[in-house]
């Protein structure tokens, strides 16, 4: 062989990447030793059965082609109890298939994208994980099951069921030492039911605090299912910038998606089902610049900052932890379908001074079968125009707004959702194309989720 093509071969060899492995191991001593070695395409796989007590410390660098995997050896057969954890640091990671049940991460993150203040994750995934029922015996203790840190990390497909104890379900983390655009997707997860907390602090998801909060997160939440999360009046708390909530389907819980704090955030194509069920509720509008868009609200009886749509009213020179005034919000096309109450300047009072200004309801429609007018204003709402709205109701206008007062004949669509019959009204209210997303759609097949709770005309 010549030498040049000598040099052409060892060139070769050396560039193809080595093969990737899969290794099962069955202890956490074994564990340990398979993940001090981790390259682009290993596998470690957890054996069946339960792991007590086991603080998971996974990290390494893979590659999106070739990404590192901790996983079970067969979904659903692998359960982490006792003072079990998780946390993933580096590239390119995922975590598959486990069950954390019957125990406590013992520290105020279950499972973290962070391994120290000073790593975290980056394009990392968690899918197919399930939380059941996970927290400390001491009940006045709160902890977060899953906390974003990083960029473009994802967490799809998962179950969250049973958080009685305080702190939010999930959370993303944006501090001074951590990265703030954070770019994270959250998807077709199944969050179950979560009794009522009595207090501040028992949000399903929340994107941010207010001390980053004038800047932008570009989180997605998109494709969940939300089934009686009633922890608090804040089921997703955004407090941050440029997110978006879209394609969600919450039933039976007892609060509301809330634009708390930052600026530039959108709320559409979200599916609400009340179902008569106490304070039930929607949406809730704070701060600059928000859309809210083709969403389906139905039978939500809260009010107040329950209301199926509620506008804050503002605090002038607001701290960051307060409530900045509601400023060019655009709330359009939506339908509110036999809803207690839609309420304008919330919260008014001599601190909250700020009506909302600037401000458009444009093509929505409100239909009450049973009941009035759901306006309700607490503030002055000279600062809010109204354009193309169409409103259905029994009884005499409770609000001096324009608004098209008719008789709307609704029949309820293949897709679940009342839609007027009048062909005018074919681009009054939410979009015919809406598709709510199918529970068994969301979390994993291989673990059952709690009883469900009927959905209007399934019947």
């Amino acid at each position: 062989m010549r030498p040049w093509a000598l040099s052409i071969l060892v060139v070769a060899v050396s560039a193809c990447p080595a093969a990737a492995r899969d290794t099962l191991v069955h202890t956490q001593q074994e564990y340990a030793a398979a993940a001090k070695t981790l390259a682009p395409g290993d596998r470690i796989l957890l054996a069946n059965g339960e792991w007590r007590d086991f603080a998971v410390r996974f990290s390494g660098q893979g590659s999106e082609a070739r990404p590192i995997t901790l996983t079970a050896e067969t979904p659903g057969k692998v359960i982490l109890s006792g003072k079990s954890s998780l946390r993933m640091a580096g590239s390119w990671l995922v975590v598959s298939n486990l069950i954390f049940k019957d125990g406590h991460g013992g520290d105020e993150e279950l499972i973290a994208f962070r391994d120290g203040t000073k790593r975290w994750a980056e394009n990392s995934r968690l899918t197919g994980v399930v939380v059941d029922s996970y927290g400390p015996p001491d009940a006045a203790k709160t902890d977060h099951w899953v906390s974003l840190y990083g960029r473009n990390n994802r967490v799809d497909h998962s179950q969250f069921v049973g958080k009685a104890h305080g702190g939010a379900m999930l959370v993303v983390v944006r501090a001074a030492n951590v990265p703030l655009d954070n770019h994270h997707r959250i998807d077709h997860n199944y969050f179950g039911p979560r009794p009522p907390l009595g207090e501040n602090g028992g949000e399903t998801i929340r994107i941010g605090t207010s001390q980053e909060s004038q800047s932008d997160s570009f989180t997605i939440v998109e494709d969940n299912f939300f089934e009686r999360c009633d922890g608090e009046v804040e089921i997703v708390s955004i407090k941050s910038g440029k997110n978006i909530l879209r394609r969600n389907v919450v039933v039976e819980s007892q609060g509301a998606f809330v634009m708390r704090h930052g600026h530039g955030n959108t709320i559409e194509d979200n599916v609400f089902f009340g179902n008569g069920v106490k304070r039930t509720s929607g949406i809730r509008v704070i701060n600059k610049h928000q859309l809210v868009r083709n969403n389906y609200l139905e039978g939500v009886t809260g009010e107040g900052p329950y209301s199926a749509i509620t506008l804050m009213n503002g605090v002038p020179n607001s701290p960051l932890n307060r409530y900045v005034q509601v400023e060019d919000a655009r709330i359009e096309r939506n339908s509110v379908i036999d809803a207690s109450t839609v309420t304008l300047g919330n919260g008014a009072d001599q601190e909250l001074s700020l009506a909302p200004v600037s401000t458009r309801f444009v093509g929505n429609l409100f239909v009450n079968r049973k009941r009035g007018d759901p306006f309700v204003a607490k503030a002055d709402i000279a600062g809010i125009a109204f354009t193309g709205n169409v409103m259905s109701v029994t009884g005499p206008a409770a609000l001096p707004i324009a608004m098209d007062r008719r008789p709307v004949t609704l029949k309820r669509a293949a897709n679940g959702l009342l839609y007027p019959t009048d062909p005018a009204l074919a681009k009054t209210g939410a979009d015919r194309s809406l598709k709510p997303i199918a529970r068994e759609e969301t979390g994993v097949s291989w673990y059952a989720k709690p009883a469900a709770s009927p959905l209007p005309g399934s019947n």
